[in-house]
């Protein structure tokens, strides 16, 4: 009985020490630089995880630019699940100084799943070619995913913002979802590009939601999601329609220039401020005109 008490003890005290795992960032560096595999669950990665210290570099030729620009190549998987980072994850870096700019190039899964982020996401003209996730995760500092690439899925569902979320620019090549994320600054979509299905369905946009300029070639999926600052469609094209669907826009809304090719499901939608929709166009038909027979 007491042999079975000890072993008992035991697990548990091995059980907590696992889920207390504080990792060294620099740690992490040198099992990408040995080519192996990188996965922690339940860990907490200590100081900044710098990805300019990996190995294997190379500079972009620039004929007519003085600027130098290298490219980090990360070809082993990635995979973070319940982690804490205690420092800056740094996968984009830019020194006005030397000139100089570094952005990573993941070759195999990046994934973060339920991670708390407390120092700042520099993930600017980062390129994801294979799987990568972010969803439930916690963004305490700028979230900067302005120009990077996702080739395959990628989820941030049930993320929040604590400050500004920036996808200015965003390429994203296959499914994009962002539904039950709450954004407590500015987010920030303008010009992104979604070649398919994007999900935005019961989010909170507590500041201003810009979508200016973006590209929607499937059906823009906003069900259910509030507006309660200044929401910027200004120009945006919605080739397959949107889904408005029980959406309340607490602000002003921007529809200037923007284009509906399908129906705009407009369903228990509520409108709280001025909408501007000069220019605007639903099937042909003018949108004032539209809202007023399809509310």
């Amino acid at each position: 009985m007491k042999k079975f008490i000890v072993l008992i003890v035991l697990m548990l005290s091995t059980c907590l020490i696992y889920s207390g795992t504080v990792v060294n960032a620099n740690d992490i560096i040198k099992k990408i630089n040995s080519g192996e595999e990188v996965v922690y669950n339940n860990a907490t990665i200590r100081g900044d995880l710098d990805f300019r210290k990996v190995d294997e570099i190379t500079l972009k030729k620039e004929f007519f630019s003085k600027n130098k620009t290298y490219t980090i190549h990360v070809r082993v998987p990635l995979r973070f699940s319940n982690c804490t980072f205690d420092g800056d994850l740094i996968a984009y870096f830019s020194d006005d100084v030397k000139d100089e700019l570094y952005n990573v190039r993941f070759y195999k899964d990046a994934t973060f799943t339920n991670s708390n982020f407390k120092g700042k996401t520099a993930f600017k003209y980062v390129v994801f070619r294979e799987d990568s996730d972010f969803k439930k995760s916690t963004f305490k500092d700028e979230a900067l995913f302005k120009y990077s690439v996702f080739y395959n899925d990628i989820s941030f569902a049930g993320s929040t913002f604590e400050r500004d979320a920036n996808f200015k620019y965003t390429r994203f090549k296959n499914d994009a979802l962002f539904n039950s994320c709450v954004y407590k600054r500015i987010a920030n979509y303008k010009y992104s590009d979604f070649d398919e299905e994007t999900v935005f369905t019961g989010c909170t946009f507590t500041d201003e939601a810009n979508f200016k300029y973006t590209k929607f070639p499937e059906t823009g999926m906003f069900e259910g999601s509030k507006f309660m600052r200044e929401a910027n469609f200004k120009y945006a094209q919605f080739k397959r329609g949107v889904n408005f669907k029980d959406v309340l826009f607490g602000d002003d809304v921007n529809f200037k220039y923007t284009k509906f090719r399908a129906d705009v499901n407009l369903k228990n939608t509520k409108f709280e401020g001025d909408i501007d929709s000069k220019y605007s166009k639903v099937n042909g038909s003018s949108f004032t005109k539209y809202l007023l027979n399809n509310r």
